[in-house]
């Protein structure tokens, strides 16, 4: 009888002690709905935006030497396909001759393009695709109009979209009272979110008033 009474007494002093908060109990051991630590918030924050390079439009890949005579109408047109494979739009800024030598550009232009090459809408287009930042002559005399809507606007100022393919034409001439003339390059300056960039598409172009040799 004694042994039972002991236990009885011992019992209650427990109860006594947990209900007092006597002893320590850990609160919400689970941890539902507790605020997150400055730890764990920080390794839940979007990662920042990846860098994209001194030339995120890789104007630089894919260059050509090309060599022809320039037409009676006192200039040749070079298209350059340009896709755009960053998350950013970019506002194409300027574009310029790297190193011309007796050669001037005339202007330079914006028409939209795909994937497989430029002018596809062109039922005479016999040439073929293009790759990425490839360049050929364009014709030198009015083509038929196309099919779709390829009319080209000024470069300066326009607007090229994330996975946009584009064709870069440009319109050059021999400079007066010279008899041929040359650059080394395509330059684009364009920028996005204040950040600007500047990249030459290595297409050597030769113009001359007799022939190429």
């Amino acid at each position: 009888m004694a042994v039972r009474s002991a236990a009885l007494a011992a019992g209650a002093l427990l109860a006594a002690l947990l209900t007092s908060g006597c002893m320590p109990v850990e609160e919400n051991p689970l941890d539902v709905n507790s605020p997150r630590s400055q730890d764990s918030v920080s390794a839940v924050q979007q990662p920042v935006a990846a860098e994209v390079g001194d030339d995120p439009l890789n104007l630089a890949e894919n260059g050509a030497t090309l060599c022809y005579t320039q037409p009676d109408i006192g200039f040749q047109e070079f298209t350059v396909l340009v896709h755009n494979e960053a998350l950013q739009t970019f506002t194409l800024d300027d574009v310029s001759l790297q190193d011309p030598e007796n050669l001037a550009l005339v202007s330079a232009e914006v028409s939209t393009a795909n994937r497989d090459g430029h002018h596809k809408a062109h039922d005479d287009d016999g040439g073929g695709g293009h790759g990425t930042h490839s360049a050929e002559p364009a014709p030198a005399t009015v083509a038929p109009a196309p099919a779709g809507p390829v009319e080209p606007v000024p470069a300066e100022g326009y607007n090229i979209t994330t996975h946009e393919y584009v064709n870069l034409v440009v319109a050059v001439s021999i400079a007066d009272g010279a008899d041929a003339g040359s650059a080394q390059g395509i330059t684009v300056d364009y920028s996005t979110g204040g950040q600007t960039f500047t990249g030459t598409h290595p297409l050597i172009v030769e113009l001359d008033r007799e022939g190429c040799v």
